[in-house]
C-alpha cells in the first residue's frame, strides 16, 4: 500500500423489502448490509418502499367484516405495545441499516438512484414473488440503465412459477446482470432458462453473520421462566400447528411467548410480547427452551444459535416446504419439520446434534461468501 494514495470504496445498492414490519425480512436486509460493510464497501440500501410495505405498519385494519373487526379490537386492547413495536423498528432500522438519503416509491421515480452506485445487489427475501401484491419490476432493477452493475444475491420467489403477465420484467433484465444467485435450489434451474446464465444457490443473508455478532444485538433477557417461543407467519394457517403448541404449553406447563397478534392466541396461556422489535425477537429466541414457528427465518436462527426447534410447513403455493424442507433435509434435520406429508418427526425436547449440521452449512456460507465477493470484482 502506498502512502498518501486514497482508496476509493466502491459504493453498493441494495434493493430489498426492508422497511417492513417483519423481523426475518429486517434483519436478513441488515445481515447483508452489514456483511458488505465490514468488508470494506461503501453500502445503503435503497430506501424503496411498496405499498404492502406500508400496510404492513399499520396497526389497525381498513376491511369491516367480522374477523377485521374482533383483530382491530384486539389491536386496541394492545395499541401501546403495538405503536412500540413500529417504534423498536424504526429505530432498529436507524440504527443499523443505512438508507439513501431519499425514499422512493415507484420503480419510475427510483431513476433518480441508476448511477449512484458502482453496483447494485437485488435481495434477499421474497423480492421475486410475482404472486405477491408487494411485488414490483424495481425488485429486478428495472431502473438501472446499465444491467452489468447488477447481481442478485439469495433472490427468493416464494413458489416456483412467476405470473406471465409480469414474465417479461425477468425476460428484460435478468439476462443482463453481472451474476445471478437464488435462495432456493428449486428455482436454479427456472432462472437460469430465463436468464441464459449460470445461476448459483446460496445461503440466505442471516447465515452471513455468525452467532456472536446476532447475540450483539439481541436485547436482554425478558422472561425468567422456561417458555416455548411461537412465531406464526401468513397468520399461522399450517394445519395442526396451534392445536400443537397448546398441547405442549399444557402438557410441560410452560407460557408461549407470541410477538404477532392473533386472535385465536386468547385461547391459551401466553405471554403477548407485541412490542417487540429485531432486537427483542433474536432476545425471545435466543433465551427460548423449544422454538415453535412456520417460518424461514425462524428456523434460520434456529440453527444460528442452536436451539431446539420445530418447523411446521404447509403446502399451499405460498409454501415454506420447498423453502425449509430441502435446507433441513441437506443440514440432516428432516425430522425437525412437520407437514401434511410427514410420518414421523423429533419430540419437540429431543436434544439436536448440530455437529453435521455445522460441517454442511459452513461450506454452504463459505461458497456463497466467495460468489458475492466475487461478484463485486471489476
Amino acid at each position: 500500500m502506498q502512502y498518501g494514495v486514497k482508496v476509493v470504496k466502491k459504493k453498493v445498492g441494495i434493493i430489498t423489502i426492508h422497511k417492513i414490519n417483519n423481523f426475518g425480512a429486517v434483519l436478513q436486509a441488515y445481515a447483508l448490509n452489514k456483511y458488505l460493510r465490514d468488508n470494506g464497501y461503501d453500502v445503503k440500501t435503497i430506501d424503496f418502499c411498496t405499498y404492502r410495505v406500508a400496510e404492513s405498519r399499520r396497526i389497525y385494519e381498513k376491511s369491516l367484516n367480522i374477523k377485521a373487526i374482533l383483530r382491530n379490537a384486539v389491536a386496541f386492547i394492545y395499541s401501546r405495545k403495538l405503536n412500540s413495536r413500529v417504534s423498536n423498528f424504526d429505530n432498529f432500522i436507524d440504527k443499523n441499516i443505512p438508507l439513501t438519503d431519499n425514499t422512493y416509491y415507484s420503480n419510475t421515480e427510483l431513476k433518480a438512484e441508476s448511477d449512484t452506485f458502482d453496483y447494485y445487489i437485488c435481495g434477499s427475501d421474497q423480492i421475486w414473488n410475482t404472486h405477491c401484491l408487494n411485488y414490483s419490476p424495481a425488485f429486478v432493477f428495472d431502473f438501472v440503465f446499465d444491467k452489468s452493475k447488477c447481481i442478485s444475491y439469495a433472490a427468493s420467489m416464494g413458489s416456483e412459477t412467476i405470473a406471465e403477465k409480469v414474465k417479461v420484467d425477468f425476460d428484460r433484465n435478468l439476462p443482463k446482470y453481472k451474476s445471478i444467485s437464488v435462495r432456493e435450489s428449486s428455482i436454479v434451474d427456472l432462472i437460469s432458462n430465463i436468464s441464459g446464465k449460470f445461476v448459483t444457490h446460496v445461503c440466505d443473508p442471516v447465515f452471513l453473520l455468525d452467532s456472536n455478532e446476532w447475540l450483539d444485538i439481541a436485547a436482554d433477557k425478558f422472561v425468567s421462566e422456561p417458555y416455548i417461543f411461537f412465531y406464526a407467519v401468513r397468520n399461522g394457517k399450517t394445519e395442526g400447528m396451534r392445536d400443537y403448541v397448546k398441547m405442549i404449553s399444557k402438557k410441560h406447563n410452560m407460557p408461549v411467548v407470541v410477538v404477532n397478534r392473533d386472535i385465536r392466541e386468547l385461547t391459551y396461556k401466553n405471554i403477548k410480547a407485541y412490542n417487540a422489535g429485531p432486537s427483542e425477537f433474536l432476545s425471545y429466541i435466543k433465551n427460548a427452551d423449544l422454538i415453535i414457528s412456520n417460518s424461514f427465518h425462524a428456523f434460520s436462527f434456529s440453527i444460528i444459535l442452536k436451539k431446539k426447534f420445530l418447523i411446521f410447513g404447509d403446502t399451499g403455493e405460498d409454501s415454506t416446504v420447498s423453502r425449509i424442507y430441502s435446507q433441513a433435509k441437506k443440514l440432516g434435520l428432516e425430522n425437525r419439520v412437520v407437514d401434511e406429508k410427514s410420518s414421523q418427526f423429533a419430540k419437540p425436547f429431543d436434544d439436536i446434534d448440530f455437529s453435521y449440521c455445522d460441517r454442511v452449512i459452513s461450506d454452504f456460507i463459505q461458497s456463497s461468501k466467495e460468489f458475492l465477493l466475487d461478484s463485486l470484482k471489476d
